[in-house]
Parts: C-alpha cells; structure tokens; sequence
C-alpha cells in the first residue's frame, strides 16, 4: 500500500461524504497520515446579490454540522484530524486545495447534497475525479 501522508476529505453532512472519510480514516490509519475534512460554502452565484448575516450564518451551522461529526469520529477512531473551509464552486475549491496544500489523494462521497444528479456519481465528485492532478477516490 502506498504511504500517504495528508488526505483531503470534502465534507458536506450527507451520508455519503461519512462513507468517504470512513474509507479515509481507514487508509490514514494504516499509513498514519492526516485527514484534513474540508467543508466549501456556497457563495451567491449572481453578481449583485449580497452575502447576507443571515446567509452567513447558516452557512457556519451547516459547516459544523458537517465537521464537528467527523472531528469526533476521527478522533474516536485514533486518526489526525484538521479542518478548512472555503467559499465557491465546490468542486473547483477542492481541486485547488488538493493542489495547493500538496495532498497526497482526495476520498470524497459519490453523491452528496448537490441539487445536479448525474447517472452514476454526483457532480461534485464526477468534476473532482476528471479535474483533480491529485488521485482521487471516489466511495459509494
């Protein structure tokens, strides 16, 4: 097995992405890397609409949410655990932050809470896998 050293797992609270950073947890243990859980913002898309307080913050509840579970169980399972956020396109800001923080590989969830559905993957983790320089696993 290879030897990993830093894994990025994109969190968004769906069952899914907890399957992702199981399989993470798996691989880190064994090679005693750390598991970055990374939870990305959906920001307004249309010019002109502001990023609202209210906006804000039900945005921080749903990034809880999504890494205060997978902190605990990280830590329940023995594996290094940190996290980061970013705002944007999803799949973009995870490919970039698998590049730009030299990730070993991505683990993420076929299918989160996206509202596109693609046929077999979900189209944050369909776009991850084909724009990703990084290796990527995909988990169903």
């Amino acid at each position: 097995m290879a030897k990993f050293q830093k894994i990025l797992v994109p969190l968004d609270g769906s069952a899914n992405s907890v399957k992702g950073l199981d399989k993470a947890i798996s691989i880190a243990n064994a090679s005693d890397a750390e598991i970055t859980g990374y939870y990305v913002f959906h920001l307004p898309l249309a010019a002109g609409i502001k990023y609202t307080k209210k906006m804000k913050d039900e945005a921080q509840k749903r990034a809880v949410k999504a890494i205060g579970p997978a902190m605990q169980k990280c830590e329940r399972a023995g594996a290094k655990f940190k996290y980061a956020t970013g705002g944007g396109n999803t799949a973009a800001q995870i490919v970039n932050t698998a590049k730009k923080g030299n990730f070993d590989m991505v683990v993420i969830g076929a299918r989160g809470i996206g509202n596109a559905k693609e046929t077999f993957l979900g189209s944050v983790s369909n776009s991850v896998m084909h724009k990703s320089k990084v290796p990527v696993l995909v988990v169903k």
